[in-house]
């Protein structure tokens, strides 16, 4: 009698559970400054041994696949706008904390990480040497033919990436020298120094994501600084959320004694839970206090993706009164958004959502008459402030 032994088998349902697993896993081990995908690629092939493009093919794909995982969410950072992913639920929480306690590998206070570049395809000339021609005499005259007469089908290799090499960039958070030509934005009176402080209004620089870049760029007539993928604009970034914004905050060379921030609304985008906004928005004004500067702190005005009592706006409504209970300094944008009952006043915002550089959520952003809106409310605000405050003295 022979005794066979029961053979394990592998759904595809158990192999799609260890690949989520896997790449969360991998995604937290760099919780401390997120992972670039280049470097989730080669974290998970020194896991596995696998190249995740043998399974997805493209890197879009694999982007598309990250962001449906429960507890993924990506933003934007770095000079040149590369997304860096992050992960956190309840159950690898304490993981997390942990991994964002240990000690900076930063070489010095005033360093940043400098990135990969992004992988690049190898040349696929490199790769295949097409078959020999062979020339033939025929009944006297000339014909030209191929060795084997099969079509030549190129194979994927499972090396089909390359690494460029490391390049000295930027200094992520320097804002470029200006040039001839280039940024040579006269200031007004009313306005900050473009050239150290980016976009201002009535001397309050300004630091927010998509909607107070709109601001800067269609309203006060500033540009956008040149050399990076994402638009941005001194700390009006594209798809800037509460943490990048702490981050810029440390690193930028200039902060002035007077600040308007209105970020947030990205995160919540991205499905942050409650816990992980507070905790971000703590870190960004601690990061204005150790400067000394107390930033004026908006409210966020309501998303307009979403409509109804839903979970995103929910989680807005807390943010925003968290921010009023904390904050010493507010303006609450939010009452000048909504009608008496509370509904959204939809004819401030463009008609539907839009791309935008630096988040792969489509965003609604303010349309013209929002803008303006804004800028008036913005104004009142500020000028109260200032009779209040005894801060009028800079003027």
């Amino acid at each position: 009698m022979v005794l066979l032994t029961p053979t394990q088998t592998t759904t595809f349902y158990d192999s799609e559970k260890e690949l989520k697993v896997q790449l969360r896993s991998v995604i937290i081990t760099r919780s401390k400054e997120g992972a670039t995908l280049d470097e989730i690629i080669d974290d998970y092939s020194e896991l596995t041994g696998e190249h995740l493009l043998d399974t997805f093919f493209n890197r879009n794909a694999l982007v598309n696949y990250l962001s449906t995982l429960d507890g993924v969410w990506c933003s934007t950072d770095g000079a040149h706008g590369l997304l860096l992913w992050f992960c956190s639920t309840p159950k690898t929480k304490h993981v997390v904390h942990m991994v964002q306690q240990q000690r900076s590998p930063r070489t010095g206070s005033k360093s940043y990480r400098r990135y990969m570049p992004r992988a690049l395809p190898v040349n696929a000339v490199q790769c295949y040497n097409p078959p020999p021609i062979v020339h033939m005499k025929m009944g006297g005259s000339a014909t030209t033919s191929n060795v084997g007469t099969q079509q030549y089908e190129p194979q994927r290799s499972r090396r089909t990436f390359q690494r460029a090499p490391r390049k000295n960039r930027n200094h992520p958070y320097t804002r470029p020298t200006a040039r001839y030509g280039m940024n040579r934005r006269q200031s007004r009176a009313d306005e900050l120094d473009f050239s150290k402080y980016g976009p201002s209004y009535h001397r309050h620089q300004l630091v927010g994501d998509d909607f107070f870049l709109a601001i800067a760029k269609w309203e006060l007539g500033f540009s956008f600084d040149p050399g990076h993928e994402i638009d941005m604009s001194g700390l009006c970034i594209s798809g800037l959320t509460l943490l990048e914004a702490a981050r810029r905050v440390e690193m930028a060379p200039h902060i002035a004694e007077h600040v308007l921030v209105n970020v947030g609304t990205v995160d919540l985008l991205h499905g942050r839970v409650m816990i992980d906004l507070i905790h971000d928005f703590d870190q960004l004004i601690a990061r204005f206090r150790e400067r000394n500067v107390e930033p004026i702190v908006t409210t966020l005005t309501p998303i307009a993706n979403c409509g109804g009592r839903t979970t995103m706006a929910q989680r807005l409504l807390k943010l925003n009164e968290y921010i009023c209970r904390t904050c010493p300094r507010t303006i609450d944008l939010w009452k000048h958004f909504v009608h008496p009952d509370g509904a959204v006043r939809f004819e401030c915002y463009q008609p539907g959502p839009r791309r935008v550089s630096g988040s792969i959520m489509a965003h609604v952003l303010w349309n013209k008459l929002g803008r303006q809106h804004l800028l008036s409310v913005l104004g009142d605000e500020i000028a109260t402030q200032l009779t209040t405050d005894d801060q009028w003295r800079y003027y």
